[in-house]
């Protein structure tokens, strides 16, 4: 029994896909017992000759997911003894699947739509989209990662993501605190989440601020605290307000540009490069960007010191250098509060940079 309640180290979505894979690739079906001891993230835990308990409930609750997600699973009785469980054979039909008759899938297209999957894993994908994705692999997407060289992960960073992200598959009316630029005390804010989107480099949610009734995009590196979902249900409506909203930020992404010279060989090239409109040389490239000096672009131009010149715009320009100078003048405090004149020649060198 100890052995059977081991728990795996397989990711539940491992689990489910490999669970679908075998239920498809099995036109006559499987049995229980088949299924535990040849699926992976089931067959680790599957011990001969015990009883599966914790084992068996898992099953049922990914046959219960399943189901959920629209995928019918097909139970096949025993002609011999109908009615024992442990014969019951189970199996997943590609044509009782709510696919459109008419689409098809090349091997490429397949191919990439899973490396897709594989990017955004669970925790990104949308409930939509783990369903389309769950009939893929039921259609034959599944791949052997190990052959193909690559394993593409993208991730959301920030804390406020996953509550978020659960709020807006479940469309609920979320509470959080919000820090505006240039205030010190964060803000209340009780909004529908409606996307999240990435976008100048940074991920933002894309929201109906409910007490102001407007659509907002809030920087989740500005969100402080804990995100916290309600038990209230938002209009799916409001979800046409989203396109709109993103078609903006993309307006504002291409037009709004900034340029920058960056220092080779440093961090500030690493990260500004990919997200470089336009490169030349010299170390000069141009950012599409959102915000020029109010907020985070300035910010995060600040804090890469000497290795960045902003050149143009010159509001831009002048919202680093002002940080530069508070960053210069608080190190110069410090130095003399510890009784030394050390480091102030330093920390102002990045803002002669930006004048010259």
């Amino acid at each position: 029994m100890a052995a059977a309640a081991t728990r795996s180290t397989v990711p539940g979505e491992q689990r489910v896909f490999s669970l679908v894979l075998a239920l498809v690739a099995s036109p006559e079906g499987v049995t229980k017992r088949g299924l535990l001891s040849s699926v992976y993230g089931y067959s680790d835990r599957f011990r001969h000759g015990e009883k599966m308990v914790a084992l068996e409930r898992q099953f049922e609750r990914d046959k219960d997911q399943l189901r959920s997600l629209g995928i019918p699973i097909d139970t096949l009785d025993s002609p011999l003894e109908p009615g024992n469980t442990q014969l019951t054979r189970y199996r997943i039909s590609k044509e009782r699947l709510q696919i459109p008759s008419g689409l098809r899938f090349t091997e490429r297209e397949l191919t990439l739509l899973r490396l897709a999957a594989l990017a955004w894993r669970e925790g990104s994908l949308t409930a939509e989209a783990r369903r389309a994705t769950m009939k893929l692999e039921a259609l034959g997407a599944g791949l052997d990662v190990q052959h193909l060289g690559v394993a593409p992960r993208i991730e959301i960073t920030d804390p406020a993501a996953p509550a978020l992200r659960r709020a807006i598959d479940e469309g609920r009316v979320t509470r959080f605190d919000y820090l505006m630029p240039g205030r010190d005390v964060p803000l209340a804010r009780t909004v529908a989440p409606l996307r999240l989107h990435r976008a100048d480099g940074r991920w933002h949610l894309i929201a109906h601020d409910l007490d102001r009734d407007a659509d907002r995009v809030f920087l989740l590196s500005r969100i402080v605290g804990e995100v916290r979902p309600t038990s209230r249900r938002y209009d799916p409506g409001l979800l046409r307000g989203a396109d709109e909203v993103v078609a903006e930020l993309l307006r504002r992404e291409r037009e709004q540009l900034a340029v920058v010279r960056v220092l080779p060989g440093t961090v500030a090239e690493a990260r500004l490069v990919p997200r470089a409109v336009e490169v030349s040389e010299g170390g000069r490239i141009v950012l599409g960007t959102l915000d020029y000096y109010e907020h985070a672009l300035a910010d995060e131009l600040a804090g890469y010191g000497g290795d960045v010149t902003v050149l143009d715009p010159e509001p831009l320009r002048a919202a680093v250098i002002d940080r530069l100078r508070s960053i210069a003048e608080r190190h110069r405090r410090e130095a003399e509060e510890a009784g030394g004149t050390g480091g102030s020649a330093r920390t102002s060198a990045p803002g002669e940079e930006h004048r010259a």
